[in-house]
């Protein structure tokens, strides 16, 4: 089977682009990979030439999108040919950036031309990937896609990468509590500043380890609540350290309001980390409380204070949890996710 898949994964050092990356890797092992390369916006008419006559002259199975296909680099020219030419497409949603523009306005960028352009390629495209039942709904109420034309497909982890990281950090602390991801209002980073300033008495040892940036308004919270020798903020990292991150903390946490999916959860249980979660219905579908994790109450600093501390005082607990963690993880394989891609495919090709 030949794949068109878009767009070129030259690096992984975020939510989409780690996704594409890994994805493409496993799916590669089993079935013909072309990739359709991110062209520069300068040359917008030449790309357009060039998709043209590498892309759109050549006979594909399947064309399968990771992002919604733009005119600028000749993605959109791409779908629309392949569905003139009647070959099935795929396109992943990620993300429903809305969700994030009710918390935070100024992480949202979604402009009028844009959700046209989404709903555009919605409609043209024969399968949509979301990956939670979450997404799900919330793309068949608000843009009114028949349930039918969505698929369910969770991302997925490299579980060799994280599970046999022997590269460690020194991270100060005890415990050493960590958080990875772009530091804002919808990642739940004022609650998680909260809670630590409130265990700072019973954990006067802890340190809170940051690894991602955002707006001074975030880095300055923590000084506003007398906790800045708590935390320590590592600016943002390439992806390669973050396995290394994880196996030198003694607890994740993953305070997020709102989320479509997290990667960090999965890689956290198959890094062996203890992970502590928002108790949101997008979450809930990858772990389950007091077994592979501890769910607190969301945007509750009370709450998240108290997983922590249970957490750390319960050595047992915390080797339980672990334990069960990766045996989760493993399920969520990249090779095993691929699989389900080959299988969604294989039933649009036939």
């Amino acid at each position: 089977m030949e794949i068109l898949y878009y767009n070129e994964p030259k690096s992984s050092e975020n939510g989409v682009t780690n996704v594409a990356y890994y994805l493409s890797r496993a799916i590669a092992k089993k079935a013909n990979l072309t990739y359709f390369p991110q062209f520069g916006s300068k040359k917008g008419a030449l790309n357009l030439l060039n998709v043209y006559r590498e892309y759109i002259l050549r006979k594909f199975d399947i064309v399968h999108f990771n992002i919604v296909p733009t005119w600028i680099n000749g993605s959109q020219m791409m779908l629309k040919s392949a569905n003139r030419r009647k070959i099935p497409t795929v396109l992943n949603v990620h993300g429903l950036i809305q969700l994030e523009r009710i918390m935070e306005p100024m992480l949202g960028s979604l402009s009028s031309f844009a959700l046209l352009n989404f709903l555009t390629a919605c409609n043209l495209v024969d399968k949509i990937v979301v990956n939670t039942e979450f997404s799900r709904t919330k793309v068949t109420a608000w843009y009114g896609i028949d349930d039918d034309k969505i698929a369910v497909i969770p991302n997925g982890v490299d579980f060799r990468e994280f599970n046999e990281c022997e590269r460690k950090l020194a991270l100060e602390g005890d415990p050493a509590i960590l958080n990875i991801g772009f530091i804002s209002k919808v990642k739940g980073f004022d609650i998680l500043v909260e809670a630590i300033a409130k265990l700072r008495s019973e954990l006067p040892d802890m340190k809170l380890h940051i690894v991602g940036q955002g707006p001074r308004c975030y880095s300055d919270l923590a000084k506003k609540k007398g906790i800045e020798k708590l935390v320590v903020f590592h600016g943002k990292a390439p992806h390669s350290m973050v396995p290394s991150y994880l196996k030198s903390a003694d607890i994740c946490v993953v305070a997020s309001r709102l989320e479509t999916f997290s990667i960090i959860v999965l890689e956290a249980m198959a890094s062996g980390t203890p992970l502590i979660a928002s108790n949101i219905g997008s979450l809930r579908e990858t772990v389950s409380n007091g077994e592979d994790c501890i769910l607190f109450k969301t945007g509750n600093a009370d709450s998240l204070a108290e997983a922590i501390l249970t957490l750390y005082r319960d050595l047992d607990l915390r080797r339980e949890i672990s334990q069960n963690a990766l045996k989760t993880a493993a399920k969520y394989d990249w090779e095993n996710i691929a699989e389900k891609y080959v299988s969604l495919y294989e039933d649009l090709y036939k």
